[in-house]
This record gives structure tokens, sequence and C-alpha cells, in this order.
């Protein structure tokens, strides 16, 4: 084919090559997260366009228009973070439309939003307490309360605490392995079937998730007064070899929330509490990066570890001789 041909052909042509490709090496929770953005944004505006006219001019007019209208419920723009992913995405096809193809026009003066620097909300001391009290007095959900205490002191994802099995849990060695993850992902239509999503168990995040982490005495103690023997491949959500998947953990935890009198909050304010307490108290950062399962240490200090006046106070006061 030569660049005249190449150049002509459909963008949707090309994304369903690149999908197809990239098909045979990701895991299924990121295809399935490329397959939705494809088939949700980047195709109902673009997919008619020949590469030829795929120029910068029009793909930043693509991001302007994601950036104040993307929402699907028309209620205003997507978030940063989604545009950029769509941006690699589009870069992506590109690049392999040039690599393919030989395709000689590539728009090189295409702009992202800048990545949005969060502030994340914690749990106070006193909701922990409350917190750590309900999971002691609510019997009926031990084995679901369990869960919570693990991810208030271990810092573990949903999906992660949502995958335990009792097999995971070192009791004589007070060590936790984190070797899988639950997730509900987008069905894309090519997979067959009729649903719109599926539950999965796959491997974590990513490699670096894949971890052994030192278990906090009381959550030895919580896990050993519900361990029974023979367990070994029921989930500890459970107490059975069914799985429970995130959302319905998600449901429970709002329960939980409201017998605790704690403010409703969404489940990831334990991870989140979990690490600003390991910063506050000293942990080293690599140390909190392996814990949590981060890739990069970079990852950990952009997320959890921020300075106040007062510890900038204290540092500066090092210097006086």
């Amino acid at each position: 084919m030569n660049n005249d041909q190449a150049q002509d052909k459909y963008f949707s042509e090309v994304c369903s090559e690149w999908l197809r490709m990239k098909r045979l090496c990701i895991k299924q929770s990121t295809y399935a997260n490329y397959y939705r953005l494809m088939e949700k944004h980047i195709l109902p505006s673009m997919g008619h366009l020949k590469l030829k006219e795929l120029t910068s001019v029009k793909l930043n007019e693509f991001v302007f228009d994601k950036m104040q209208h993307g929402r699907l419920d028309q209620t205003g723009g997507l978030s940063s973070k989604t545009i950029r992913d769509i941006c690699c995405i589009v870069k992506s096809v590109m690049l392999y439309a040039q690599n393919e193809y030989a395709v000689l026009t590539r728009p090189q003066n295409v702009v992202c939003p800048k990545a949005e620097k969060k502030e994340y909300d914690i749990l106070s001391l006193e909701e922990l307490e409350k917190m750590e009290l309900a999971c002691r007095y609510l019997p009926i959900w031990a084995s679901r309360c369990a869960g919570v205490l693990i991810c208030m002191y271990m810092g573990l994802r949903l999906g992660e605490v949502c995958a335990l099995k009792w097999s995971d849990v070192d009791l004589e060695h007070e060590v936790l392995y984190v070797r899988r993850t639950i997730q509900r992902i987008y069905h894309s239509p090519d997979q067959g079937g009729g649903k719109k999503t599926e539950v999965v168990i796959d491997t974590p995040k990513s490699s670096a998730s894949n971890r052994c982490i030192p278990m906090p005495k009381r959550v030895v103690f919580a896990l050993s007064e519900l361990y029974e023997e023979g367990c070994e491949e029921e989930y500890i959500l459970t107490n059975s070899r069914k799985r429970m998947e995130p959302r319905t953990y998600q449901y429970f935890f709002k329960r939980f929330l409201r017998k605790a009198g704690i403010r409703d909050v969404k489940f990831h304010i334990l991870r989140h509490t979990f690490a600003s307490r390991c910063v506050e108290v000293g942990f080293d950062v690599k140390s909190l990066s392996e814990i949590l399962g981060h890739a990069d240490t970079s990852i950990t200090l952009n997320y959890y570890v921020h300075s106040n006046l007062e510890s900038k106070r204290k540092q500066m006061e090092l210097l006086n001789l």
C-alpha cells in the first residue's frame, strides 16, 4: 500500500487494527477500557475521518470539545485524566499507522490538558476509632469487617481485598500476599454475549502490585479469630468459595458507615488515609511504595507526600548553626 492509499484509510479502520494488535499484549481490563473510550468518545467524533484529515487543528478541536461537553450525560466536560488517556490512545493509533503504513503526515501539535493535582480526603483519628470499634462489635458482618480492617491498616485496593483468599494469609509469619484482583469491567460487543459489564478475576494492577505485606498485630488478631482449618480456598470476605464483587462490597461499606456513625465517604478513602498516616509517622517512601503496590516511588510522592508550613519550618530550623 502506497502512502496515498494509506492516507485515504479511515481512522476507524486503523483503530480496529490497533485494538486487535493491543489485545494480544495487554490485560483484559485494560483492553476493555481502551474499547470503551474508543466506542464512547473517539470513534463517534473522528471515526469517519480519513488519516489525511486528522490534522492538529481537528484533534485540538476534539480535545477542547471533550473538555467542555465530553460527559455522556451532557453535564459538562471530561476529567483531565480521561482526556489524557484518550489523547494517549489517539497518539498510539497514529504511531501505529505511521509504522505500519509509512504515513508521512502525523499531527505533532496536539495539546492535552495538564494533569490535575487532586486533594484527597482522609478520615480523622476520631473516625478511625469509630470504624475500628464498629469492626469489633458487629459480629454479623465479621468477615466483611475484617476486610475493612485490612484496608485501614494495610492500604489494599478495593478489588484486591475482594480477591483475598485464606491461602493468601500466613498467620504464622504474619504476612499477607496480594496475588489477584476482582474487577467489574466493560464488556465489549466483540467479546460476544449481551452483557454490558462482567466481573473478572485477574492479576494485580501491575507487577509491583503483586506483593507480600507484613500484617499489623490487630489485623493478625482479627483474622486469627475468623480462620478455620481447611478454608484456604475460601474468600475472606464471604468465608466461602463464593466471591464478593467490588460493587457489592461498596454497598456493604455504605451500610457499615451508617452503623458506625461516620459520614458517607468512598471506600478508597481507606487507602488514602492509610498512606497519609504512614507518611505522618515517618515511613520511608520506598517501603511505603512497595506496601501500596506502586510501580514507582514517584507515584507515592505525588499522591501522598505533602508538606505543610509547620513541617517546612522544622526543616528550615535544621539549618540553624
